[in-house]
């Protein structure tokens, strides 16, 4: 729950699943001198095989995120505590770890096959937080990286979605679009995330879409 970050961030997050359970999961972490973490993630299926998956990464994610030091040193050690099970499965998951160093005004992440992931600034382009390797299940461990991107803190929007998400279609054939999600963020950017979360989920509902895989929105300012 965001109730982890108690104030130390604003967050908002709906996860729906296309079934009774699903794959998609988010998790928060307090880790010590005002830094705050944040992961997203999506198992490539749905249902109750994608829920078991999930779960274990969300305790193993629990513990790595506290142990490790660094985005990439995280998803590293939760690739080797999972691997064996992914490879049992068969499956895999794309995920997004960030950290947030408010006081240095810098968002280091690794993104593991996660394309659906930005910074939004209070004005201007929203900014992609391109992927720093392939999807867990899909990648070794030295094939994990990290990367550093300046923040305003107060201000700076990080926004994380999953595909069911943007790949949804109405009842034409059309799917909402990831250009659609952007537009309506970027005219709330300057409200609060809850409100964010609220109007492009109403927006979602309005052009009429029929999900087939679960969907997963989350907007935090720290």
């Amino acid at each position: 729950s965001p109730s982890v970050l108690q104030g130390a961030a604003e967050v908002a997050a709906r996860c729906l699943p296309a079934e009774s359970v699903g794959g998609d999961f988010y998790t928060f972490s307090r880790l010590g001198r005002g830094r705050v973490g944040v992961m997203l993630g999506d198992v490539a299926s749905h249902g109750f095989s994608a829920a078991l998956v999930m779960a274990l990464v969300m305790a193993a994610a629990g513990i790595h995120a506290v142990a490790e030091s660094t985005a990439d040193e995280t998803l590293t050690a939760l690739l080797d505590s999972i691997s064996g099970e992914l490879a049992r499965t068969e499956m895999h998951l794309s995920v997004f770890y960030g950290v947030f160093d408010p006081t240095a005004g810098l968002l280091s992440y690794a993104s593991a096959g996660h394309q659906h992931g930005f910074r939004v600034p209070r004005s201007g382009l929203p900014e992609r937080l391109e992927a720093t390797a392939p999807p867990l299940g899909l990648s070794s461990s030295g094939t994990i990286h990290r990367r550093e991107v300046p923040w305003v803190a107060g201000s700076d929007l990080l926004v994380l979605w999953t595909d069911g998400l943007v790949e949804a279609r109405n009842e034409s054939g059309e799917p909402y679009g990831e250009q659609r999600l952007l537009e309506r963020i970027s005219v709330h950017r300057g409200e609060s995330p809850e409100s964010i979360v609220r109007a492009v989920l109403e927006d979602t509902e309005s052009f009429g879409v029929q999900p087939v895989d679960d969907r997963t929105l989350l907007v935090m300012r720290i």
